[in-house]
């Protein structure tokens, strides 16, 4: 007998009915790698289809479990008979034998060779094959009736024969009131057509595989059963020998499984934390909120990916380690945190959970992935808050405590000065350095100060025009190019004037003092959707990244003389305002710090009326 013939799924013994073989390559966990042309012909599927699909998402839900089971115990049969789905058609039987390809060290199976054929139609059973054989010589042996397997003897699909466990299978207690009925009589109509075809097909001398399928016993319970046949030849006459076993249990048993990794795959995909395998630093499989959370449009764009990739670079020793303590401990791991990177280039934070797990009998590790970046926005929020709650306490109690005394010591500095002529340069000094002390006190005052309610609608153009004439001279004699661009229409925000006059004065002053070497300031008022929007973009010397998070954090400042609280003001001006205040910078390229105001809804004309 040559391999192709070794291959079918009947031992084909003349030509009449030999069917066309259709091979297929399958990994171990049932994706097809190849197909032949004619699988896609006879599937209706193109390659494209097909490559990378599961053969379960063919399988009739009822024969999944006969399948799996040989994928998954590795066995060699001889063939398995099941319903598989085609594109036309729907569900057809066919008969496959699978073989098992391995590797070098004949342990690990790199492939699986399927070779399907179609069960083929059945013609009319011959009228004078419809006669009763008996054969008691043969069949009343008792090495077949104690056999412990259900054993049924039919000639063109009449039953003959049932020995003891047969009798048990099919709730019948004498063989003569079956004399000369039909075996399709136990058989579930759904199964009728297989069964049909198999007897045609044992009649021509082929086996027929192993096939799950549902039987009716004479009290009409119906039970799941898993059957195989042979041809055999008896005094010149061909007859069909079954072997039944009841898998009713198993079914149920199978049933209840299937039941729970459904609730568990729903519980997976549903889960609101990503869910992701991890096999040899790759990404084997990962949920829908996985997908979500590295702004993937789907699965695939992610799948044979190193994690890695996504992994901030600070963190990869930290995983690693976890990873080999789960794979090599088999126990799970505390909860880390980490940060990555999106397909987008996005920064999120996660919380991230390791536990042993196994990818195709191989151990691998399965990680539950939690987005903590709104978590710990708000808590460097609330950070930010608390320091800036500690700064108005303290600027109530310096201001009041240090004012005072210092406007005496300058009174009696100056009055001093006017009396003698010499070290003038270290009055001067003196002199400088209480103003800075003066400045920070003012600016501690007015983050002390409780805000009072003088909001009004007021056009931002305007109070942006007084800004920008008050800074003008100041910018022109640094050799700095104030360009405005406001646009025609009246811009208003209800909005407390002098405050928000203070948050230009200070962007304006810190773009002037950046630009040491002059160049260019372009302020932009634009509308989007129903805020108003103001740019202001320099050409100084930038601001590192790695302190651009801390820009607004009181006392922190990169200016020599700067003592960091104007723009913690501006922020919290802006703030109390509705609005939002975000910075942009490059070092040696320029700063841009953005605010979004709400837009006041009525016209000034309106106010008026």
């Amino acid at each position: 007998m040559n391999s192709s013939n070794q291959l079918s799924p009947f031992s084909v013994q003349d030509n009449d009915a030999v069917p066309i073989n259709l091979v297929t390559s399958l990994t171990l966990s049932g994706k097809f790698i190849y197909v032949s042309k004619s699988i896609t012909n006879f599937l209706g599927f193109t390659q494209e289809e097909l490559f990378g699909t599961s053969l379960k998402e063919l399988i009739h839900l009822e024969d999944m479990f006969l399948v799996e089971s040989s994928f998954f115990e590795q066995k060699q049969l001889e063939s398995l008979v099941f319903r598989i789905k085609t594109k036309k058609y729907g569900f057809i039987w066919i008969a496959a034998t699978i073989r098992f390809i391995y590797g070098k060290d004949d342990q690990i199976c790199d492939e699986v060779l399927m070779t399907m054929s179609k069960i083929n139609e059945t013609p009319e059973l011959e009228s004078e094959r419809e006669k009763d054989y008996i054969y008691p010589s043969v069949f009343n042996s008792p090495l077949i009736d104690m056999a412990p397997v259900s054993v049924i003897i039919t000639s063109s699909g009449k039953i003959n024969y049932l020995n003891r466990y047969a009798k048990e299978l099919l709730g019948v207690s004498n063989l003569s009131d079956l004399k000369g009925i039909s075996l399709l009589q136990f058989i579930h109509k759904d199964y009728h057509s297989v069964i049909s075809k198999g007897i045609y097909l044992l009649s021509k001398g082929h086996n027929f595989g192993l096939s799950e399928q549902r039987w009716i016993k004479k009290n009409g319970e119906i039970i799941d059963v898993e059957l195989k046949a042979v041809p055999i030849s008896i005094e010149e006459q061909k007859i069909e020998y079954f072997v039944v076993n009841n898998i009713s249990s198993k079914k149920k048993f199978q049933r209840v499984l299937q039941n729970s990794r459904e609730r568990y795959q729903k519980i997976i995909h549903n889960s609101i934390d990503a869910i992701a395998v991890i096999y040899n630093d790759t990404w084997m499989f990962i949920n829908d909120s996985g997908v979500k959370m590295f702004d993937a449009d789907s699965y695939t764009e992610l799948l044979g990916l190193n994690i890695y990739t996504f992994l901030d670079p600070k963190y990869h020793k930290q995983t690693k380690d976890m990873i080999n303590y789960v794979m090599k401990e088999n126990r799970e791991h505390t909860i880390t945190k980490q940060s990555w990177s999106t397909l987008k280039g996005k920064q999120i934070y996660t919380e991230f959970v390791c536990i042993p797990a196994t990818f195709i009998d191989k151990p691998a590790v399965q990680v539950i992935i939690r987005d903590i970046t709104d978590r710990k926005n708000a808590e460097d929020l609330m950070v930010k808050s608390e320091k800036l709650s500690i700064a108005g306490q303290l600027a109530a109690g310096i201001a009041h405590e240090i004012r005072n005394p210092l406007t005496s010591i300058k009174g009696f500095l100056q009055l001093i000065q006017t009396t003698s002529v010499a070290n003038n340069n270290y009055f001067q000094i003196i002199f400088s350095e209480l103003n800075r002390v003066e400045l920070i006190l003012s600016e501690l005052l007015v983050l002390a100060k409780p805000t009072e309610d003088t909001f009004r609608q007021v056009d931002v153009r305007e109070i942006l025009k007084d800004v920008v004439t008050l800074l003008d001279t100041q910018a022109i004699l640094q050799n700095i190019q104030i360009h405005l661009e406001i646009p025609s229409v009246e811009t208003f925000i209800i909005c407390d004037e002098n405050q928000i006059k203070q948050v230009f004065v200070n962007l304006i002053k810190n773009s002037i003092e950046a630009m040491q070497n002059g160049g260019n300031l372009y302020i932009h008022i634009c509308f989007c959707d129903e805020k108003v929007v103001l740019k202001f973009k320099d050409d100084g010397c930038g601001i590192p990244e790695t302190i651009l998070d801390r820009i607004g954090e009181p006392f922190y400042t990169t200016k020599e003389k700067g003592t960091g609280l104007g723009l913690m003001v501006s922020y919290k001006i802006i703030e109390n305002h509705n609005g939002m205040i975000s910075v942009r910078s490059k070092m040696n390229e320029g700063t841009t710090f953005k605010l979004v105001l709400p837009r006041a809804e009525l016209t000034k004309k309106e106010q008026d009326k």
